[in-house]
């Protein structure tokens, strides 16, 4: 009898984690590839629409791989990240120019782009979503601080400052907010777990993580050639060996898991016997 294999969710994760990595049934069922050049920024919403830059462009792309928009950017300055902040809202943020722009879901311009200086940040080199409607997370690197800006220009921004001096946080490689937690990623010490006030719930002390992401109830980390699964309720972990080789990013959505590589994204899914 052929084994039967669920979509991994995570619900029955604390059963996992009991196993050992070695033991555990798994799969990975691949879904898509995307090509993409060295240098080209990429990213993907909750509705698994995948962007690209490419060639002075950003290349809109349904989840089955069907092209939908183009748009050109030649004018914004070299894209540092692209952000999607909601299916209808997609931010172009440019460190060389300090700008952010946005864009709609056609990838048409959807206002005059903000400069950063106008909001007290000299020198922005990270950006991130936040799941708090029409804000975005920016890391002021010069004044070591996180500000949670408002992109409607109405609100107060939120600041968590001293980053350096409270933490000891030197290089921030990534921000991800995920479900009223705040996730930090210092290559060369470990990740950081925030509430959304800026207090420090859990350190994880590991300088092998090169990417992260999450959902409600667990972490995802990229380790080497595999990718780690914890718990964030008991910091129980177990690990699964990649499905390709040369991953070097990683972005988690709707239990599928887009890997990175020199040439492509691939995006898999997780499957565990039952």
């Amino acid at each position: 009898m052929k084994k039967i294999f669920a979509i991994v969710c995570f619900c029955c994760l604390h059963v996992l984690l009991h196993a050992q990595s070695d033991s555990i049934d798994y799969k990975w069922r691949k879904k898509m590839s995307y090509k993409i050049g060295e240098g080209e920024v990429w990213s993907t919403d909750g509705l698994e629409n995948f962007y690209v830059s490419k060639n002075g462009l950003i290349n809109k792309y349904d989840s089955v791989g069907t092209l939908k928009f183009s748009q050109s950017i030649k004018s914004l300055g070299r894209m540092t990240q692209m952000i999607p902040v909601n299916t209808m809202k997609l931010v172009h943020f440019s460190e060389e120019q300090q700008t952010l722009c946005y864009f709609d879901n056609t990838l048409s311009a959807m206002s005059d782009c903000i400069e950063l200086s106008d909001k007290g940040i000299v020198n922005a080199v990270l950006v991130s979503a936040s799941n708090q409607p029409n804000k975005i997370w920016v890391l002021d690197n010069l004044n070591s601080k996180l500000v949670l800006l408002g992109l409607d220009n109405q609100r107060q921004p939120q600041e968590i400052l001293n980053l350096r001096g409270v933490l000891d946080i030197e290089n921030i490689s990534q921000i991800v907010e995920k479900n009223s937690r705040l996730y930090l990623l210092d290559r060369e010490k470990g990740a950081y777990i925030f509430d959304l006030y800026g207090s420090l719930l859990e350190f994880i002390p590991k300088k092998s993580i090169q990417q992260l992401d999450a959902n409600e109830q667990t972490l995802f980390t990229l380790e080497g050639n595999s990718l780690y699964i914890r718990s964030l309720q008991t910091g129980e972990s177990f690990s699964v060996k990649l499905p390709v080789e040369g991953v070097y990013e990683l972005v988690y959505r709707n239990r599928c898991f887009f890997f990175r590589t020199d040439s492509a994204v691939h995006k898999f899914e997780l499957q565990f016997s039952e």
